[in-house]
């Protein structure tokens, strides 16, 4: 029997799994935006871009904590002339309308419908862009525009790379006139993107592609990988699945533990474990580093505890013979000294270990000004 994980998509018979819908009459109509730090008066401004008889279907992304009470609807509403509104599962996917992701929640898109989940945090974020844009690309091929507005480190880049392969459009906001323009710089770095303009050009861009007819007359077969990971995005994992998207790196998952498959895209390298997280090289080196601070702050309590401990046996009179009592002594000033270069190292003060019984490395003192000849 034919394993329904690995056939062609041509074979598949229902839903999502049978690929992008297609049609003579298709125009660049689905748009996906994604925009992190400074997105807010990014998506304000292409809002009010847009024309009232705007065609297309916007749905956008922007990263936000899962405990915020986000505005975000109420406040592009009264930036332009579209409807705005709050996604929500199964919403029905509405020409001349704004659809804006939740927090806490991922966004994707079907046939015809939106689909929110709380799957795993990708790039470090729930809503990630990445997701969103690959549903897209899955869902509607050639008919797909990306768009990739500022924002810090490089979520969206991934996702641009699906729907360039899956034959869509992709745009970047210009790096130049970006408030924080990694997420741009990235996108332009790692795919082969069709328009690089600033904000004010990109509402009549988008409307000029809205009435623009799909002209590829056989659009490229999506990667079933594709598939693999939107699934991915709905915790629908395992480990067969992750075995085909890439091969075992020597690295494991910040947020779980978990051992980390390597995918490249087009020279972009990324990160997943099987239970589904997935990281950039960028958020992935982010996470490493809040676990080396995690796991310093592990060792400062447990150093901490051992010397407090070490120190109350010291002191417990008659209890211990007195040689005892110095070696427990002994043993929790050492411990204060790993305490001190714990600390050093969590402050900042000292980059690299240094041998113990040295004093932690600090910024020199800066030499006095030397006095003004008489």
């Amino acid at each position: 029997m034919t394993d329904p994980l690995v056939e062609p998509a041509a074979n598949l018979a229902r839903g999502m799994d049978s690929g992008p819908a297609r049609d003579p009459e298709d125009t660049h109509d689905i748009v996906v935006i994604g925009t992190s730090t400074g997105g807010l008066d990014a998506l304000r401004r292409l809002a009010g871009s847009l024309p009232a008889d705007y065609a297309g279907t916007l749905c956008v992304v922007m990263h936000l904590s899962a405990e915020a009470r986000s505005q975000l609807p109420e406040l592009l509403g009264r930036a332009g002339p579209l409807p705005v509104v709050r996604a929500e599962d199964g919403m029905a996917l509405l020409p001349g309308r704004i659809h804006v992701a939740p927090p806490g929640q991922h966004l994707l898109v079907e046939r015809g419908r939106l689909s929110l989940v709380h799957g795993p945090r990708e790039n470090r974020h729930r809503p990630a862009i990445d997701p969103l844009f690959r549903s897209a690309a899955w869902a509607y091929g050639p008919r797909v525009v990306g768009v990739v507005l500022t924002g810090s480190l490089d979520d969206g880049t991934a996702g641009l790379w699906a729907i360039k392969t899956c034959g869509g459009t992709t745009i970047v906001q210009d790096p130049d006139t970006a408030r924080h323009p990694e997420m741009p710089l990235n996108a332009l770095m790692h795919n082969r993107i069709d328009y690089r303009v600033p904000l004010e050009e990109m509402g009549p861009l988008l409307a000029r592609l809205a009435r623009q007819p799909v002209e590829v007359s056989d659009p490229p077969r999506p990667p079933m990988s594709l598939r693999d990971e939107i699934e991915f995005a709905k915790a629908n994992s395992d480990i067969i699945r992750t075995q085909r998207l890439g091969h075992p790196s020597p690295y494991t998952c910040p947020a779980c533990g978990g051992a980390l498959w390597e995918l490249e895209e087009g020279g972009h390298l990324r990160y997943r474990c099987h239970t589904g997280h997935a990281y950039s090289q960028a958020t992935l080196l982010l996470g490493q580093d809040m676990l080396v601070e995690d796991s310093l702050y592990s060792a400062l309590r447990a150093v901490d505890e051992k010397a407090e401990a070490l120190r109350r046996l010291a002191e417990r009179g008659s209890d211990y013979p007195s040689v005892f009592k110095a070696t427990y002594g002994e043993r929790a000033a050492e411990l204060d000294h790993t305490a001190t270069v714990l600390r050093a190292l969590l402050s900042g003060h000292v980059r690299i270990p240094y041998a113990r019984g040295t004093e932690p490395e600090t910024e020199p003192e800066p030499e006095p000004e030397p006095e003004p000849p008489a």
